[in-house]
């Protein structure tokens, strides 16, 4: 009788939990889309057990595991993302190779974020020339002091004939920032430039790999079920997340909510930025450099609002002085419709669609002389 007075409740009890747990999910499943939250869904197997995203190399910080696989799905795209043995998104490439080939430097649109392996841009690039293109970019807060020491201590070792590389304004300045990598991600490790152009020191938050927060880890069977087969942990996680942007000192986020970062950033930043792509050049030595500049849609729109682009200007004298290549992909936007230019990005995600990719590739082989031999 005592055991009918304890358990009936206790099954009542999970029941009612029960129940309310799947309407919190069809209600979030709902929600999610119709309000277009860039968040990860779940993807009902077990094949994500960790992170795909780690710092793991002591010059330039974030890398993946070798031979590692993840999949990645949101409302608008569902992809399967593999690295090879060196840990990039890309082909197996030697070391030495007879046949002309150009290394790709860049952030997660250079990775290709969001779309399939030959949808992206130097998949795209490498079908079209018979060039292989050795894909070295990385999501995770990748930026262009990683870039430089990327090059520097690993992408130049494999032969190659160009250096093509992308830079996304709308968030490579603060990615770079030193004074906001101390408030604002100092658990990650990563390399910064700190001090006065020309006269960086190279610094690393943390100070040593061991410390840093995106290190590898199994997650406990709890975490592994809750992160592949439910919308409420990864919402949890996300909420997470933008408390932590939350962090980043007011005055910056308060600027970049006003003015897109392609119109918008400090001497500072922007030297920081020059001096990486003058230390790539001399790395590269005699090898063209290509260097092309990347707008997001709200920098498209605000580009058309007040018709200025003083990046661009810079950002060309510069590269004008190094005898480097620069394209700025702002302006071949002018004359498409909102339509178009919203096509270019992933509804759910802010990243390059397979229309974007395309229309990079389209302007970038037009545009550098390498491409034109």
């Amino acid at each position: 009788m005592l055991k009918k007075y304890i358990f009936k409740p206790l099954k009542n009890l999970i029941i009612i939990f029960g129940i309310t747990f799947i309407l919190l999910e069809i209600v979030l499943a709902i929600y999610i889309r119709t309000a277009e939250i860039k968040i990860e869904l779940p993807t009902y197997t077990f094949q994500n057990t960790q992170n795909f995203w780690f710092d793991l190399n002591e010059d330039f910080g974030t890398i993946h595991l070798p031979n590692d696989v993840y999949r990645q799905k949101k409302y608008c795209f569902d992809v399967v993302y593999e690295s090879n043995s060196k840990g990039f998104r890309d082909a197996e490439r030697e070391v030495i190779a007879e046949t002309k080939r150009v290394v790709a430097l860049g952030d997660s649109f250079t990775e290709g974020i969001g779309v399939q392996v030959e949808d992206r841009l130097t998949n795209l690039l490498e079908q079209e020339t018979a060039i292989p293109h050795l894909n070295y970019g990385l999501a995770g807060n990748f930026g262009p002091t990683q870039y430089f020491m990327l090059y520097k201590t690993l992408a130049r070792e494999y032969t190659h004939e160009a250096v093509l590389v992308g830079i996304l304004p709308s968030n490579d300045f603060i990615d770079d920032d030193y004074e906001i990598g101390l408030r604002f991600g100092s658990d990650r490790y990563r390399p910064f430039l700190k001090g006065n152009y020309p006269n960086f020191e190279m610094v690393y938050h943390t100070d040593s790999i061991h410390k840093s927060k995106a290190l590898p880890r199994k997650q406990n069977f709890i975490n592994k079920v809750l992160k592949n087969f439910t919308n409420s942990y990864n919402m949890y996680n996300y909420m997470r997340v933008m408390r932590r942007v939350k962090a980043i000192p007011q005055d910056k986020l308060l600027e970049a909510s006003k003015v897109p970062s392609y119109f918008n950033y400090s001497e500072k930043q922007f030297n920081r930025m020059r001096y990486t792509i003058e230390e790539i050049k001399k790395l590269a030595g005699n090898r063209p450099v290509m260097i092309y500049s990347i707008p997001i849609e709200k920098e498209i729109k605000a580009y058309r609002e007040h018709g200025k682009n003083p990046l661009g200007k810079e950002l060309k004298a510069v590269c004008d002085s190094i005898n480097v290549e620069y394209l700025d992909l702002l302006p071949k936007t002018e004359n498409f419709t909102e339509e178009e230019y919203k096509a270019l990005f992933l509804s759910c995600d802010g990243h390059w669609s397979e229309a974007g990719n395309a229309f990079a590739k389209k302007h970038i082989e037009s545009y550098f002389s390498y491409y034109k031999k």
